[in-house]
């Protein structure tokens, strides 16, 4: 980790020179690696939280449209998939309208395990938000939202 000269145990903070998209990277790796700690204690990877947390939110749904809600690999969707069905959080069953999709559902353990973790990502998120006022907070989800919906364009 780079850090400030004298500052040892310090990590470097964002420049002025910085672009939109470093900034971008430089939050999303500071988040991903607190909530990793917050996961970890309930032995549950992040792949495997947002797959948890989009069945919660948005019900029965498959790999494929979990792995584009979140922009991950496909691999990495599915190796958090068997696991989370190994431990019996989650369950396949075939899509009655297309057989060749599997919907995936929350089990009854899957429901109290994300139970169990949403107060934890609550917590996180009002944490982090607090740097925020309510307008800006807005205003920077807001723009988060149209860059998203912006990148999705440009990548197809």
């Amino acid at each position: 980790m780079e850090t400030k000269p004298g500052k040892s145990d310090q990590p470097a903070s964002p420049a002025a020179s910085d672009n939109v998209l470093t900034l971008c990277h430089m939050l999303s790796n500071r988040i991903g690696r607190a909530f990793i700690s917050d996961m970890a204690k309930f032995d549950v990877t992040i792949p495997e939280w947002r797959v948890l947390l989009t069945l919660a939110l948005h019900g029965n749904t498959s790999g494929y449209i979990i792995a584009g809600r979140w922009a991950m690999d496909k691999m990495a969707v599915n190796r958090a998939i068997a696991r989370l069905e190994e431990r019996g959080l989650i369950e396949k069953q075939r899509n009655d309208k297309d057989r060749r999709i599997i919907d995936l559902s929350l089990t009854r353990a899957g429901r109290t395990m994300y139970d169990r973790l949403i107060p934890v990502a609550n917590e996180r998120y009002h944490k982090l938000m607090a740097g925020l006022d309510r307008a800006e907070a807005r205003a920077f989800r807001d723009l988060l939202a149209k860059m998203i919906m912006h990148a999705d364009d440009i990548a197809q």
